[in-house]
């Protein structure tokens, strides 16, 4: 019997002990460690759809006790939790951990008071190392590794909701209840200039002594104030302000002059004109590059920057304003 006819009786012989029939899908055999069936794990937009609006529930709430926030978390740990419990049994190790739980319980029982045993902490601290190790390869578990980070972003806009709402209880607590009847002059005072309704000089006086008293309480209550005083304005004075000028007027009448001596003022009312035209922006720009740089190779930059720098000592400013002072002497105005 040669090896085809060997096969065709093979084939037979399965047939007609039932070992095999026609037509019938034969599942594959699975095995403990095989990955699991991805087919209904739900997609990267779905998941970041569900954490957006999760995470407006929480903002919109008045706080973290709110019904439906609380739904949605407990929804979302049973996921979790389920998701996690699948991990565990497709990664083999869910007989390891039960058998940790029940050395837990025991342990437990036995003594309470005292530490874990250190074999034991092995045994928890080697399974999770494994846990991980096969959570973080690339591609894997992506369902649970996207619940994760949902559950990890909820946790922490629930911790930031309710240190905000500690902090307004212990702000309400450390404020007596005269300032707070002040307070409300305060809020109706910023109501009308929101609308930009007139607000009177009384008034304004009387808003800024509230905003200092209230300054003074929560400083009192070792609490940091941050961005309720006035910014201070340096004005220089008018013989200053002259000479400032004065600079800026030398500077525009050399740029003046060197446009008219060197015969550019013909190449910038045609530009003007190209401008009014619609001309394209890509000539445009040239057109002004070439213009500027012929004004800068005719004009006497080093003595305009030394003009700048006299009045920069003179007025102790920083280094900086040399810089813009050269600035605003390279890049005259076309009159």
């Amino acid at each position: 019997m040669n090896t085809e006819e060997l096969l065709q009786h093979r084939r037979l012989k399965f047939r007609s002990i039932g070992g095999f029939q026609e037509g019938i899908p034969v599942e594959p055999k699975r095995k403990r460690n095989m990955k699991p069936s991805e087919v209904n794990m739900p997609k990267a937009a779905d998941i970041e759809l569900e954490i957006e609006n999760l995470k407006k529930k929480i903002l919109e709430a008045k706080g973290p006790s709110d019904l439906i926030t609380t739904q949605a978390i407990e929804k979302l740990k049973k996921d979790v939790d389920k998701e996690m419990t699948n991990a565990f049994i497709s990664m083999g190790l869910q007989e390891k951990l039960e058998s940790v739980k029940l050395e837990l319980s025991k342990a437990s029982k036995d003594t309470s008071s005292q530490p874990l045993n250190r074999n034991l902490k092995e045994k928890v601290d080697k399974i999770m190392q494994e846990f991980n190790h096969n959570l973080s390869q690339p591609g894997a578990y992506l369902g649970l590794k996207q619940k994760l980070e949902k559950l990890n972003l909820v946790s922490r806009l629930i911790e930031k909701e309710e240190r905000k709402q500690k902090l307004k209880a212990e702000i309400n607590q450390k404020v007596p209840a005269e300032l707070k009847e002040k307070m409300e002059l305060l809020k109706n005072a910023e109501e009308k200039i929101s609308k930009g309704e007139p607000v009177d000089k009384e008034l304004m006086e009387e808003v800024e002594a509230v905003k200092k008293e209230l300054v003074e309480v929560l400083k009192s209550a070792n609490l940091e104030v941050v961005g309720v005083t006035k910014k201070n304005v340096v004005t220089a004075p008018p013989e200053l302000k002259e000479k400032i000028e004065k600079v800026n007027t030398e500077i525009y009448e050399e740029i003046e002059r060197v446009i008219n001596e060197a015969g550019i003022r013909g190449r910038i009312e045609e530009l003007k004109a190209g401008i009014a035209k619609g001309s394209s922006s890509e000539d445009i720009e040239k057109a002004e590059a070439k213009i500027k740089e012929e004004i800068l190779a005719t004009l006497d930059v080093e003595t305009l920057k030394e003009k700048v720098k006299s009045l920069t000592v003179e007025l102790d400013l920083p280094e900086e304003t040399v810089a813009e002072g050269e600035i605003s002497a390279e890049n005259g105005k076309f009159q």
